[in-house]
């Protein structure tokens, strides 16, 4: 009883410690928006910036691709500082892109967002520690389901439906709060998997935390859009 003790006290540490690399990267994120916000409402060199080389949030927005992929494929091999700079340095670039939707949506909406994408990603973060339900099991159509999202959002971009990217949007954070719940699932697979190898773990920790700053920042956008639609009309 005492080594099963022992062994949820573990666990629980390593799930605080998960949470705790994403606050940091939620923290950072959140930072750097509010003072590259304050810079493009002032008219500061941010601002000047992106008159003169508007090209500069392209090159961003491939630099966050880039460090995306770069972390997700050489996990294994870089080192455990290497994994959390990068991970910190996507926050730090996401933070950019998040900067300019107090300008499309308004302050108000996008508070009001971030609230509900709160409680819905702690709740689905509950259930998915906690359900016996293996969602492993439906991996594939999880899967499926986001690649078919993206390919959605891409022809709604294209054709512009009437209603499509509402419709959408909903799917998104359905989706999305599927995803929290398996990921919760997936640190304590990931904790028991790699016993014998802490190294390994402590960079699967940042990784989990990755995983789920992801899920949170799509559950985010999705209800920024649904919200900031239901304001327009």
């Amino acid at each position: 009883e005492n080594v099963y003790t022992d062994d949820q006290d573990s666990l629980r540490s390593y799930i605080v410690k998960v949470f705790t690399k994403m606050g940091i990267a939620m923290a950072i994120t959140a930072a750097v928006a509010f003072v590259c916000f304050m810079n493009l409402y002032d008219g500061g060199f941010l601002y000047k910036a992106l008159v003169q080389m508007p090209f500069l949030m392209w090159i961003a927005m491939f630099a966050q691709i880039g460090v995306c992929i770069a972390f997700t494929a050489g996990l294994q091999k870089m080192q455990k500082n290497t994994v959390t700079i990068l991970f910190y340095a996507y926050a730090a670039l996401t933070g950019i892109s998040f900067s300019f939707l107090p300008f499309a949506y308004g302050v108000d909406t996008v508070f009001e967002a971030f609230a509900f994408a709160a409680v819905m990603f702690i709740s689905c973060a509950v259930i998915g520690h906690n359900t016996k339900v293996d969602l492993s099991k439906f991996s594939g159509l999880m899967f499926g389901a986001l690649i078919s999202l993206v390919l959605a959002s891409i022809v709604g971009m294209i054709f512009n439906f009437s209603g499509f990217a509402l419709m959408i949007s909903y799917v998104g954070v359905i989706l999305f709060l599927v995803l929290t719940a398996w990921d919760m699932q997936k640190i304590k697979a990931y904790y028991y998997q790699l016993d014998d190898y802490n190294d390994m773990r402590s960079k699967m920790a940042i990784y989990s935390a990755f995983q789920l700053y992801l899920d949170f920042i799509n559950i985010f956008l999705y209800v920024l859009r649904i919200l900031g639609s239901r304001n327009r009309d």
